[in-house]
C-alpha cells in the first residue's frame, strides 16, 4: 500500500489565513471582502484540522 504523502507545515497555513484576512480587511467593496473572508475561515479551519491530525498521531 502507498504511503499518503507528508501534509504541508502547520505555519504554512497560519501565514496563508492571516494574508487573506489582512487581504480581506483592506479591500473596498463587500464582496471581495466576504471572498476574502471565506478564504481565510477556510485555511484557518484546515490549520486546525492538520493541528489536531499531527496530536493524534
Amino acid at each position: 500500500m502507498a504511503r499518503s504523502p507528508k501534509p504541508a507545515p502547520l505555519w504554512i497555513w497560519i501565514v496563508a489565513a492571516a494574508c487573506f484576512a489582512i487581504a480581506a480587511l483592506l479591500q473596498r467593496d463587500v464582496l471581495s471582502q466576504v471572498l476574502f473572508g471565506v478564504a481565510a475561515g477556510a485555511l484557518a479551519v484546515t490549520a486546525v484540522l492538520q493541528w489536531r491530525r499531527a496530536r493524534a498521531r
